[in-house]
């Protein structure tokens, strides 16, 4: 149900990495709200902090939205949104704000100071919805951004201010309804946001309905009685597919008259949305009412396989569920989601709370168990599935149920932690594919917290928590892990997890450089996969076989593992590990002199990268298109696709320099490029690389389209601002940001600014390469003033 001034929790259906913190789309008019704009958008001009409060369902997320969308070109560094709703866990709110901007933690805990550098000098707005009831929380968090981020501001929703320093509070009322008390005019219809409102929906509704002379006191004197909350005037709107208005107006006012004597420390307008719901849950039969109650389990939205699975009970049978969702569809109960590929429905979260007070004593315990093992099931179903040509659908599949998968994993950290041990372990390509390695280390961590005991549960879940600390090169936590999941391999004798704790110990050696032993460990590891039928685990460990001995110099024998990677995965459809193959033998075909075979395997990878939305993996192969570049004599191409790959690894949060092997071949390819070109010409084209939409870049990078569209600089265009040319001279002189920042009368602060600004836009390191720079390409340098 989706309604203008309506509070909705927007969820990303589509798959792709760029919808987490993506402004959601308008699906419906925007209608009124003048006033409230113009007040926050003065509230903005004065204050970082700005949060829109009101009761639920009075508009505060659309109202926010639009707001986010008129301003965001006021932002240099744009706009990111986080919805809060569906968040459960304070723990993992830093998490979710991480995502949202685009980083990938590199730590096993979140850190504050690591968003902070995100964030320090970016003119970014944050628009964080629903923070009631994370309101401690996200008040902490906002203060402490704050206070470190200068360029920052944040625009919230929430039922209750966060009473922090430096907020602006902007109430949002209902919309306005028009005045009972003087004459109803033509002028005062067209100037009621409530009855335009009602007029939209009712139209869509209702096809053919329009206003008349007699119908506009009638939705005039509705609207009054709903006292203008759009969310109750959506409900209404709609009832007119089964009741005539003067029918519909007569039973609102009935309702509304009776439920007007409640508790007299409510706010009126909650009474009256609890009524409108209420209303609405009376027009439901009891079979639609016990469906909408069972169905506030799950968070996020949810399919009809998982309805049918976990709603089911009692009098209510699978063979119903689907003439009853039909039914709350039909009464803007649910909405059905249009682009998933498979039957899936959302519930606003007022309308998910409300379900949820109305379960019946004692069922709440039963829902949430068969939730939790709903989605235990359904993540050892993808992971039984994985190495399949299903893949990707798993990943879209899996990417839709997040927060349903979040809040099976918060049940069984309170009643079954082994079941959370299993899904979480289930999902590890899952955590893998998005980069969520941080939240997969905390929830591994909780659970492992709340079941010590050495079953065989625990030593997957100790071993997976190696895995992810070897990705974030904790080496030594992850050597602790594999010692115990190894341990509790051998008093279990459970002969898989076995051969998982000696393959990670593998991947640990390739990690760390002991090349011979990696290479021997995992050589034995797929043999020891195939031997128990572990068909994920074998491909795996034949991909990093012939990375090790690519690494180690071993070009035939690696040629020949990479080629049986392909090989395997081809016959059974796989594309993750494929990928990442055809990307290594790629890499190993450049080392060797083919730059051609070389750029058509990058291609490849990279084309099914983008399939599998894969950040990470298309960064590794932009990186490598730009070593086969600049050994091509390519070197502004090189340039571009190094700062495009640079960004998206920045971003990922895995960037090469802890994989030495990789590092090298960076610093070849970088020095071949930079040897072909004068340093600006470098310093250039890098720079206009990593400013490349990431999709724009991959699309460039395969030649689809000819020119990077606005992004790539003439070379004789200067990169530099005339403040930062003036800062790169007395960079050249030997000044210290210190002194710059006193001739330059500026802040210290500022002074290192333009000089991250300028390392970034030549695309060098530091300070001895401007200086190079400035000597190499003079320019005729503006006089240096004394303001900036």
């Amino acid at each position: 149900m989706d309604t203008t001034g309506v509070d909705r929790h927007p969820t990303a259906e589509s798959g792709t990495s760029e919808s987490a913190g993506a402004l959601p789309l308008e699906l419906t008019r925007f209608i009124g709200r003048r006033r409230e704009l113009a007040l926050t958008r003065h509230a903005l001009e004065r204050a970082r902090l700005v949060t829109l409060t009101g009761t639920g369902g009075v508009g505060k997320t659309r109202l926010a939205l639009r707001m986010a969308r008129e301003l965001a070109r006021a932002f240099e560094d744009g706009v990111r949104f986080i919805a809060l709703a569906d968040l459960r866990d304070p723990a993992l709110l830093g998490h979710t704000v991480n995502t949202a901007v685009g980083i990938r933690e590199t730590s096993a805990r979140w850190q504050l100071d690591t968003l902070v550098e995100h964030l320090r000098d970016q003119q970014t707005l944050l628009v964080l919805d629903n923070c009631e009831h994370l309101v401690e929380e996200t008040a902490g968090l906002v203060d402490a951004l704050l206070r470190r981020c200068e360029r920052l501001t944040v625009l919230a929703t929430s039922r209750r201010a966060l009473n922090i320093d430096g907020e602006a509070a902007v109430p949002v009322p209902p919309l306005s309804t028009p005045d009972p008390q003087r004459t109803l005019t033509q002028e005062a219809i067209a100037e009621s946001e409530a009855v335009s409102l009602f007029v939209d929906r009712a139209s869509a509704a209702v096809p053919g309905f329009v206003l008349t002379p007699e119908t506009e006191v009638q939705v005039a004197e509705l609207c009054r009685l709903l006292d203008g909350i759009p969310l109750a005037i959506q409900l209404a709107a709609v009832r007119l597919r089964v009741l005539p208005l003067p029918e519909l107006l007569a039973r609102m006012g009935d309702r509304y008259h009776l439920l007007t004597q409640g508790s007299r420390t409510a706010p009126a307008r909650h009474q009256t949305l609890r009524a409108s719901i209420d209303w609405t849950f009376d027009l439901c039969t009891p079979a639609e009412r016990l469906l909408w109650s069972r169905l506030s389990v799950f968070q996020g939205g949810f399919g009809l396989d998982a309805a049918e699975a976990v709603a089911c009970g009692g009098d209510m049978d699978r063979a119903s569920v689907f003439d009853l969702v039909a039914g709350l569809v039909d009464k803007s109960i649910l909405t059905r989601v249009m682009d998933s590929t498979e039957p899936r429905y959302h519930m606003l979260e007022t309308i998910r709370q409300y379900g949820a007070e109305r379960l019946e004593s004692g069922e709440s315990a039963a829902l949430s168990r068969r939730h939790r093992e709903w989605f235990v099931g359904l993540a050892e179903g993808a992971d039984a599935d994985w190495s399949g040509p299903r893949q990707v659908d798993w990943l879209q599949r899996l990417r839709r149920e997040y927060a349903n998968l979040r809040a099976a994993l918060h049940s069984c950290l309170a009643e079954a932690p082994r079941s959370g041990m299993r899904l979480a372990c289930s999902i590890e390509n899952f955590w893998l594919a998005r980069g969520f390695l941080s939240e997969a280390r905390h929830w591994l961590g909780q659970l492992l917290a709340a079941a010590p005991e050495p079953t065989a549960d625990r030593g997957r879940a100790v071993r997976l928590s190696a895995w992810m600390a070897i990705l974030q090169s904790d080496y030594d936590m992850a050597a602790a892990h594999l010692e115990e999941a190894e341990h509790i391999a051998r008093r279990t004798q459970d002969a898989l997890l076995g051969v998982f704790v000696r393959q990670t110990w593998g991947l640990l050696a390739v990690f760390r450089g002991d090349l011979g032993f990696a290479a021997g460990r995992l050589e034995a590891s797929v043999a020891e996969f195939a031997g128990l039928g572990h068909r994920t685990g074998e491909i795996h460990s034949t991909f990093e076989v012939g990375l090790a001995l690519s690494f180690a110099g071993e070009s035939a024998r690696a040629s020949e593992w990479h080629r049986r990677c392909q090989r395997v995965t081809s016959a059974v459809g796989e594309s993750w590990w494929h990928s990442y193959s055809l990307w290594a033998y790629g890499v190993e075909r450049w080392r060797q002199g083919d730059t051609a075979m070389a750029a058509e395997l990058e291609r490849e990878s990279l084309r099914l990268k983008r399939g599998l939305d894969d950040r990470l993996g298309m960064g590794v192969c932009l990186e490598a298109m730009s070593w086969i570049a600049a050994s091509d004599g390519e070197a502004e191409r090189a340039a571009i696709l190094l700062g495009a790959a640079d960004a998206l690894l920045r971003t990922v949060g895995m960037p090469l320099e802890g994989i030495p092997q990789l590092w090298a071949y960076h610093l070849k390819g970088e020095g071949d490029a930079r040897r072909s070109v004068t340093e600006r010409r470098f310093g250039s084209a890098y720079a206009s690389g990593a400013a490349l939409n990431p999709d724009i870049a991959v699309a460039w990078a395969l030649n689809e389209i000819t020119e990077a569209p606005g992004q790539v600089p003439e070379p004789d265009t200067d990169p530099l601002t005339r403040r930062e040319r003036e800062v790169s001279e007395l960079v050249a002189e030997g000044l210290t940001n210190r002194e710059i920042a006193s001739r330059l009368v500026i802040s210290v602060r500022t002074a290192e600014k333009h000089v991250d600004n300028i390392m970034s836009k030549l695309g060098v390191v530091n300070r001895t390469q401007i200086a190079t720079l400035m000597t190499a390409s003079p320019q005729a340098s503006p006089t240096v003033s004394s303001h900036p």
